[in-house]
């Protein structure tokens, strides 16, 4: 469709070393304090089976966290939403989604963006507004809902 930067991989850094800012600066970086790198491709099709590879074959995962999630993507409505409507796809009509704290998430049950798909709206929600785990109607028998109860046990 023509939108730039096209894919690829973003990387943001920061670097307190004197000597490291003169060469960022001087290979076009700028002067900091924040530095982006950018591969503009990524090439999932080599990647993904060479890293299932790896984690079967030599135990070696190719992300490890460092101890459960600190950030989730909440849904929010984009217009005033009344029962009944149903949450049909990312980018839809109904939610788009915005990066919140885990630990507010949990507090209020703020609705996880990739949980939201196929829920129906319980009660009106006015545009902008967080939805809540009380806001929907899940359905019944979801993978994705018991994958994520298992998550929360393990680190909330």
């Amino acid at each position: 469709m023509g939108a730039r930067p096209g894919p690829g991989v973003f990387v943001l850094g920061a670097i307190e070393n004197e000597r490291q800012k003169h060469f960022l600066n001087l290979y076009k970086l700028g002067t900091g304090p924040y530095y982006c790198f950018y591969t503009p491709y990524h090439l999932c099709h080599f990647e993904v089976p060479t890293s299932v590879a790896r984690a079967v074959l030599f135990s070696d995962p190719v992300l490890t966290p460092a101890g459960g999630p600190s950030v989730g993507v909440i849904a929010v409505a984009k217009k005033d939403s009344v029962a009944g409507e149903v949450i049909v796809d990312f980018g839809g009509y109904e939610v788009y989604g915005v990066a919140e704290n885990i630990e507010p998430i949990r507090a209020e049950k703020l609705l996880p963006i990739g949980l939201a798909l196929g829920c129906s709206i319980a009660r009106p929600v006015a545009k902008d507004t967080p939805l809540t785990r009380e806001d929907v109607v899940f359905p019944q028998g979801r993978l994705v809902d018991r994958l994520y109860a298992e998550q929360e046990a393990a680190f909330a």
